[in-house]
């Protein structure tokens, strides 16, 4: 999982890799280290197919209208993009990561079949 650093870091993932999923959080607090510990365990069963990112912006300077830019409400939020287009997202999560790992399997293979992306998780190690 790579993690994000500023805007153009953003912009230039997003633009290179064909399916990204991002997770916006702000701070050093329990809700970003649980979105470390889900896009982990999705990254391992997924990231055959799907980019992972995490992108704090509470690194990004005041006077940044990233929040504005890219209609950021609620933090979390989950995004899923494909070819550079915002597919999918969700605000907020469960706090529960069985079930938010659920959501998001369900939700993104939805999508990405849609899509015409076909795939299947990796087996467990």
């Amino acid at each position: 999982m790579k993690v994000l650093q500023d805007i153009n870091e953003f912009k230039r993932f997003v633009k290179v890799n064909d399916v990204v999923l991002i997770g916006f959080v702000e701070g050093n607090t329990d809700v970003k280290r649980y979105m470390i510990n889900l896009f982990e365990k999705l990254e391992s069963r997924i990231g055959h197919i799907i980019n992972f990112a995490l992108f704090d912006i509470e690194n990004i300077p005041n006077n940044s209208t990233i929040k504005e830019d890219e209609g950021i409400n609620k933090l979390p939020l989950i995004r899923l993009y494909l070819n550079g287009k915002n597919v999918f997202e969700q605000e907020d999560c469960f706090m529960d990561l069985r079930l938010d790992y659920y959501v998001l399997k369900i939700s993104m293979k939805d999508i990405l079949q849609r899509h015409g992306i076909r795939w299947s998780l990796r087996p467990t190690i």
